[in-house]
Formats: structure tokens, C-alpha cells, sequence
């Protein structure tokens, strides 16, 4: 049994022209998401996502008082029955 070896030269492989740095930005920087309420604030046409949107913020950001008075209540209830 015989061993063939065959040798020719290789060229080696281009380096790459370019390098990549990547930067860990978050996708809504601060920037954009001020820019974004300011635009929902001052829009002037009356669309279906603006209307929709200032509804779920009036709806969550008022306080319901009859919730608050029973969540309150039986918290009292509650401390006073522990004592």
C-alpha cells in the first residue's frame, strides 16, 4: 500500500474589509418616546388610535374613589382583626 500525498499552495482568505460594531442602543431611546407623547398630545386630527389611545390614558390614570374607599375599608378591617 502506497501513500499519494499531494502538495500545492492555497491562498489564504481575504481578511474582511469591514468590521461590524455593534452597540447595545435600546430600539425607543428616551428621545423618541418624549417625541412620541408630545406628537399624541398636540395631535389636531381626531383619529381612531388617538382617540383610543387618550381614553386608556384618562381611564388609567383617574383614580376610582369607591375602589379606593373598599380597598381602604377592608384594609382597616383587616389590621384591626390581626390586633
Amino acid at each position: 500500500m502506497e501513500l499519494v500525498v499531494n502538495t500545492f499552495e492555497t491562498e489564504p482568505l481575504p481578511e474582511s474589509k469591514t468590521s461590524f460594531d455593534f452597540t447595545n442602543e435600546p430600539l425607543l431611546n428616551s428621545n423618541y418616546k418624549a417625541a412620541a407623547r408630545q406628537n399624541l398630545i398636540n395631535s389636531k386630527k381626531p383619529s381612531v388610535y388617538g382617540m383610543r389611545n387618550r381614553l386608556k390614558f384618562k381611564q388609567f390614570n383617574s383614580v376610582n374613589a369607591i375602589g379606593v374607599a373598599l380597598k381602604l375599608s377592608v384594609f382597616i378591617i383587616a389590621v384591626t382583626m390581626i390586633f
